[in-house]
């Protein structure tokens, strides 16, 4: 028996329209562990079969299972599903049991980073079913790393993947998923040492009951939304009146991949992973606090500087969208530990300089400068964008033909040339108890078929940066994305040995 707990907002509406149509699938987060119980136990592959032996899988489930019990009765987000997704009203339902055998999966991996960026690329590109009312709205893979060198030890002994629909969760309820899932861990592994945890059968259902609950109210109940009338005008004006050729015309001339949308046919993301070591990230933070400026707006910037170099066709300018999180100005502010969607994006123009040639550093921190000045004077305006889903028609043909089109009205079919979404420095409150040692962390999301070409993911751990790369395949080449991305690493790279 399900229980109906409220209509989903327009926001959260939004994200399940985008897989409705097939132009976007989920949002993954990955952690990396030390855990030495676990590798006290090798060998755990079995070398004929390369699977994971039954020992250490139940070893692992002993501590996973009612781990993730304890989380899910934390975060409710992850106890509720979709019913009528494709009608002009969806619900969220609240689920009466789950059977968390149905959502883990085993895998082995090895210290190969080639490993991870595959299994990323097989998650992205299988979507949580919006509807299957009987199954939550997410799931998890558990990387089992596999120590042929038992003299040497691995940098990580197993990951962790959380994989979740973008309708309940935003990027920065990977933050909330995971400090509950840490503290859930610690708790189950007390228990353990006193010897209260159950033998489990990895080849069993093992089933949980989910008492009643509430979820966090949406976006559009916790912040004023509504646009004022002349945003609205103006937005109707641009979006329902102007004819889709003049509207083209009117866009700036910006770079959003080399390959209309409307030509791929195949939607399969493709991942690339990067990092900036300690060291080089130390010095990046302390000569970004000495210029005034963050993280995030030299991040951005490296793009802009990348992106003229080696994006640029017959282009004139680059259109970047970052993700605000809304929390903040919530009364009261939402806290990191909530799962939702509280986010509104930010644009950014910028037009390739004539001269390509040098790196300025002084037009570099002239340009965080001026993204972070205009990041700010711009939230009441992305706010009230948000405002505006209200206005549409809501009809299931309608959202989907929103959606299309702006395959056919948008340069190259896609709104932006990149997204920027950076969670930033996650919080080590909870870390290093009971054994479990986080070593570092990824989080990406899948590609977008009329959003930005290329998605810039990143996350900072331990003074340790973590970027991923994503894109739909056959919108751009391998090569291109690489020469980019390490342009982006390139000018980090300058940045911080100044």
């Amino acid at each position: 028996m399900t229980k109906i707990l409220r209509p989903v907002s327009n926001l959260e509406r939004y994200f399940i329209m985008r897989q409705n149509v097939n132009f976007y699938n989920n949002i993954l987060f990955s952690v990396r562990y030390k855990w030495d119980e676990l590798y006290n136990l090798n060998p755990i592959i079995d070398p004929i079969t390369n699977n994971i032996i039954n020992k250490a899988k139940e070893f692992i489930l002993q501590i996973l299972y009612p781990s993730l019990k304890k989380l899910i009765l934390k975060q409710p987000s992850l106890s509720i599903s979709l019913k009528d997704s494709k009608s002009s009203q969806p619900l969220f339902i609240l689920l009466s049991q789950i059977d968390l055998f149905n959502l883990v999966k085993f895998i082995v991996i090895s210290n190969d980073e080639k490993d991870l960026v595959n299994v990323f690329e097989r998650e992205h590109d299988i979507a949580l079913d919006q509807e299957d009312e009987t199954k939550p709205l997410w799931r998890i893979t558990v990387g089992i790393y596999n120590a042929t060198n038992l003299d040497m030890r691995p940098n990580y002994d197993l990951c962790v993947i959380f994989c979740w629909n973008h309708c309940i969760g935003d990027g920065r309820s990977a933050y909330a998923i995971h400090n509950a899932f840490i503290e859930s861990v610690n708790s189950t592994l007390q228990e353990k040492n006193n010897s209260f945890i159950e033998p489990i059968n990895s080849s069993s259902k093992y089933i949980i009951s989910i008492p009643d609950t509430q979820i966090c109210e949406p976006l559009e109940r916790r912040i004023n939304v509504k646009p004022t009338i002349l945003h609205l005008l103006k937005e109707v004006f641009i979006e329902f009146l102007l004819p889709s050729t003049l509207k083209k015309s009117l866009l700036p001339n910006y770079w959003a991949g080399d390959i209309h949308s409307k030509d791929l046919s195949d939607y399969h993301t493709k991942v690339q992973l990067y990092s900036i070591e300690k060291d080089e990230f130390e010095n990046l933070m302390l000569i970004t606090k000495q210029n005034q400026t963050t993280i995030q707006a030299v991040l951005h910037t490296a793009i802009l500087f990348s992106s003229s170099h080696y994006l640029s066709n017959n282009n004139k300018s680059i259109r970047v969208t970052s993700p605000l999180t809304l929390r903040p100005y919530a009364v009261p502010p939402i806290s990191s530990n909530d799962m939702g969607n509280y986010v509104a994006e930010f644009l950014f123009d910028y037009e390739f300089p004539i001269n390509k040639s040098n790196f300025d550093d002084i037009y570099f921190w002239e340009l965080c400068h001026q993204y972070k000045s205009q990041l700010k004077n711009n939230i009441p305006s992305s706010i009230q964008h948000v405002g505006m889903l209200d206005y549409l028609s809501k009809d299931n043909k309608s959202w989907e033909d929103f959606f299309k089109q702006k395959m056919f009205g948008l340069p190259m079919g896609r709104g932006y040339s990149i997204e920027l979404s950076n969670l930033g420095k996650y919080n080590e409150e909870n870390n290093n108890v009971c054994n479990w040692e986080i070593v570092d962390m990824f989080f990406s999301q899948s590609a977008q078929v009329v959003g930005a070409a290329i998605n810039v993911n990143s996350i900072s751990y331990n003074n340790k940066l973590n970027i991923s790369i994503t894109y739909q395949k056959g919108a751009i080449s391998n090569e291109k994305v690489k020469e980019f991305s390490n342009g982006i690493i390139e000018y980090l790279k300058l940045i911080s040995n100044k």
